[in-house]
């Protein structure tokens, strides 16, 4: 595993000299970064105190630091980016080495570069036979391009960290170029129609015919309804006799006639008894 140096920061803090590096642990790809911050007391004779406070690339946040030692971790706001400190007393002579490890967060994924190139190779092959074919076979060639030297960059990183963090951010433009062809690629998509316009009116005059043959079964099937429903005999509704203002006196009468009858009869029926 290799290793290398390279010192960011010097920094004064009178009569302690803090010095400010990065060490970058590297192998095929990047595993951490550890930011050392070198504290040194030159007098030979008196013990002394420091404030330490260096800032950390711009790119970290407080859940990319792995290890921060005895230091603290706040927020620059004029800086825009987080910064460790702390204090240190040394004895005379004496110098102290802090180690603020890292997380390598200066990758692209390349399993997001193989998603965009797969894209891109799949809406090619789809406007390969169209009026797009030219246009795409260009944006596709680009596209390739970029994420080849993006990925290529990635698999041979620079030993300084202050290079690799730089191509890391030189990757992040290509990246938005890359994206910005995606973009164009897929609007080519959008516009081209994957029918002949002799298939397109094949489709819309079967629309039409059926619809037609649709209109034309209902219309029959309604002429025949109404040809039944005028075949049928009326319906006679059965009279009831539901009452009404006469019900009560026509039953009275009849009760009356009633009593009338039996009256008459024994009356008659007195009178034959009377002659005998």
């Amino acid at each position: 595993m290799a290793r290398k140096s390279f010192f960011l920061l010097f920094r004064r803090f009178s009569p302690l000299i803090v010095l400010f590096s990065i060490v970058l642990f590297a192998g095929q790809l990047y595993a951490a970064i550890v930011l050392k911050v070198i504290s040194i007391n030159p007098s030979k004779t008196k013990t002394q105190k420091a404030a330490i406070k260096s800032y950390l690339p711009k790119e970290i946040k407080p859940e990319d630091v792995i290890n921060k030692g005895e230091l603290e971790i706040a927020y620059d706001n004029q800086q825009g980016c987080y910064f460790v400190f702390g204090e240190v007393e040394l004895k005379p002579g004496e110098s102290l080495v802090q180690d603020v490890e890292i997380k390598d967060i200066w990758l692209i994924p390349f399993s997001e570069l193989e998603v965009l190139k797969a894209e891109m190779a799949k809406i090619a092959g789809m406007l390969k036979n169209t009026d797009y074919a030219d246009r795409i076979a260009f944006l596709k060639e680009s596209v390739d391009s970029k994420i080849d030297q993006i990925a290529a960059g990635q698999k041979n990183p620079a030993l300084s960290p202050d290079r690799h963090i730089s191509d890391y951010r030189d990757s992040l433009k290509v990246m938005e170029s890359v994206k910005s062809d995606l973009l164009l690629a897929r609007s080519f998509l959008t516009q081209h129609s994957p029918l002949s316009s002799a298939m397109v009116w094949k489709l819309i005059l079967g629309i039409v015919i059926f619809l037609g043959i649709l209109g034309a079964s209902f219309y029959f099937i309604w002429q025949q309804q109404i040809k039944n429903i005028g075949q049928e005999e009326p319906f006679a509704m059965p009279k009831e006799d539901v009452g009404g203002p006469d019900k009560k006196p026509k039953q009275h009468e009849a009760k009356a006639e009633e009593k009338l009858d039996s009256g008459n009869i024994e009356k008659m029926l007195g009178k034959e008894d009377h002659k005998e």
